[in-house]
């Protein structure tokens, strides 16, 4: 199992521009009611930080790899060579520009 964490404030801004930019969803009328809201776990999903403490009882687990959001972003390709790693996958360093370049921030921010 690979669980992606990432920085609660970090997670916290990037929830509310996806709350407040996809229709399905309640929408929030500011950031204070909305940060109250993600403070709280009271958004659709429940509570970030349950999650985090839910997984961190696994931090040690040997099936069970975690890596930052950060980490991914600050070195994308040897966070995915710790992945492929992990998992057992072979991969060429074409194999790795490709997905990097395909899993890029802007790429994915492209198809979104």
């Amino acid at each position: 199992i690979l669980v992606l964490l990432r920085n609660p404030k970090d997670t916290a801004v990037s929830y509310y521009h996806f709350y407040n930019n996809m229709p399905v969803l309640p929408s929030f009328a500011s950031w204070d009611e909305y940060f109250a809201a993600f403070m709280n776990g009271k958004l659709t999903w429940g509570s970030y930080f349950d999650h985090l403490v839910e997984w961190n009882k696994y931090i040690d687990h040997e099936r069970i790899m975690m890596i930052s959001y950060e980490e991914l972003k600050e070195d994308q390709v040897l966070g995915m060579k710790k992945i492929a790693a992990f998992f057992g996958f072979s991969l060429c360093e074409e194999d790795i520009s490709r997905i990097a370049k395909k899993t890029s921030f802007q790429a994915m921010k492209e198809k979104s």
